[in-house]
């Protein structure tokens, strides 16, 4: 028999939360553990002995990626957290490995933000006297912690902590400098000092893979769209030239890439990444679904033509490009089998009912015609189209549907003007305009 190690956890304040799953990180990836019920804001993990130590995830409400991050190491954990703000409010009362870390993390982020705030009165000091005493100042503070920053490298000894200690340490100039620019450079030029991508515990983890997303996007922002993507291109090449040969390390960092520019609705830097970048990883390591998705995005990012489509109704053939005579389209993905399309449509049909410069394309994604046809039957504005094939269609492709309902927001030439995450922000966009 194999003993057992307990993950205690509580949720406060007051939460709905019903139930919460355990994953562990490894090279950027998440591996389900378990799961276990909340009850009373309480939940318990049991991890066999042979559960490997590393950093682990618990995702009390995972389709928003909302999570509590800790190590694991083979010891008893126990915690308790605010669901609004998990990592800030985390405290732990049982594991040596977590409270030294977070003890530190508090610590040194006190002290850098001082340290921080001196730099930025010196950038705007002209006096002498107020620029040898910002000066003395942000020495004692950078002494200060320094020596915190040594001390707990000590503490944490022989423990997992350390290694992502040791890698935290944040490079600052031996005095404060003039020139913003002279700064940022030397920050961006000392950002990997102390870490190793061969370091495994860090690749393992999400530590690397985070401080490289930092580096690209929290260091490398600028003026206007097109010098920010120039300064974020340079960032990667940077990046990517320090990870080497570590595929691992590389297939993570650019696929994270590629999820941040496609939420960001970013095609050139997609495409950038991709073609200069992704392309060249090993074909074993290139994520085909993942291609996949980011073929569809391409086509439904926001200012793109919407892809078009064919239909024919009541002996004639029509597409979606040809219509005109309204300066609006939706086009509306659901299916009368779908108890969430069910409610919403009759909510949304009477919500664009008093809208005289829209059209609506109704896709109904359906097994069979006959339910289709008794459900559509209501929505005489529509234009409503049947599409058998539901989620082999070769609309549901080209428009990455994952999800009904599924609003598209189309101008008259139909152009892609927004794609609402559900029915009120669709309302919330044509009150503004109305």
């Amino acid at each position: 028999m194999h003993a057992q190690y307990a993950i205690q956890g509580t949720i406060d304040p007051g939460h709905d939360y019903s139930w919460i799953l355990l994953y562990q990180m490894q090279n950027g990836d998440q591996s389900y553990v378990a799961n276990a019920d909340v009850v009373d804001g309480q939940f318990t993990f049991e991890i066999d002995e042979t559960q490997p130590a590393g950093i682990y995830r618990a995702y009390y409400q995972i389709e928003n990626s909302l999570y509590v991050e800790f190590i694991y190491n083979k010891e008893e954990v126990e915690f308790s957290f605010d669901p609004g703000d998990p990592m800030e409010s985390i405290t732990f009362s049982q594991s040596e490995e977590n409270s030294i870390y977070h003890d530190y993390y508090k610590a040194i982020k006190q002290k850098q933000q001082k340290i921080d705030s001196i730099q930025v009165s010196y950038f705007q000091a002209i006096e002498k006297e107020e620029n040898e005493r910002l000066s003395k100042d942000y020495k004692t503070f950078l002494a200060e912690l320094k020596e915190e920053q040594r001390d707990y490298e000590n503490r944490s000894s022989g423990l997992l902590a350390n290694y992502f200690i040791k890698a935290s340490a944040q490079y600052n100039a031996e005095s404060p400098q003039k020139d913003p620019n002279d700064y940022l450079k030397a920050i961006k030029d000392h950002f990997f000092d102390s870490m190793s991508v061969s370091d495994t515990v860090l690749s393992h983890s999400t530590f690397i893979n985070d401080r490289l997303n930092d580096y690209v996007f929290y260091l490398n922002q600028g003026d206007d769209f097109i010098s920010e993507n120039e300064l974020q291109k340079n960032a990667i090449e940077k990046a990517v030239k320090w990870i080497g040969s570590s595929t691992e390390v590389l297939v993570s960092f650019e696929e994270e890439l590629l999820d941040n520019y496609l939420l960001q609705e970013n095609l050139e830097m997609v495409n950038f990444v991709i073609e200069n970048y992704y392309n060249n990883l090993p074909e074993e390591y290139r994520d085909q679904s993942l291609l996949g998705e980011i073929e569809s995005a391409v086509k439904t990012a926001i200012g793109i033509k919407a892809p078009d489509f064919n239909w024919s109704e009541n002996g004639s053939d029509y597409s979606l490009h040809t219509l005109t005579g309204t300066d609006y389209y939706i086009v509306l993905f659901f299916s009368s089998n779908c108890p969430h399309c069910q409610m919403e449509i009759p909510e949304f049909y009477k919500f664009i009912s008093g809208i005289e410069n829209l059209k609506v394309v109704a896709v109904g994604l359906e097994d069979e015609k006959e339910s289709w046809e008794a459900m559509t039957n209501e929505y005489s504005e529509f234009i409503n189209i049947l599409d058998l094939d539901k989620w082999s269609s070769q609309k549901v492709s080209d428009y990455g549907i994952t999800a009904i309902p599924t609003y598209l927001v189309l101008d008259a030439e139909k152009n892609i003007l927004a794609k609402p995450e559900d029915f009120e922000e669709l309302k919330s966009l044509f009150e503004t305009r109305q």
